[in-house]
């Protein structure tokens, strides 16, 4: 999967459930509540299991905002 270069310095990552998904998917339409927090170590390695998902049909069920 595709990701900004710099994602090699990931240091938090907070995972937000979206709560009405039928709104427009902007930065200023989202509305959810955060279910996670990871941060240091566990963002960097949630970062590389990202940018290792395989690049086509397969990864199309994980959409990042």
């Amino acid at each position: 999967m595709l990701l900004p270069l710099a994602h090699g310095k990931t240091q938090f990552i907070e995972v937000v459930r979206i709560t009405d998904p039928v709104r427009t998917h902007t930065a200023a339409g989202l509305v959810g509540n955060a279910v996670a927090r990871w941060d240091g170590k566990q963002a960097q390695q949630t970062m590389t299991l990202i940018a290792d998902l395989p690049v086509g049909e397969p990864y199309r069920c994980f959409t990042p905002g």
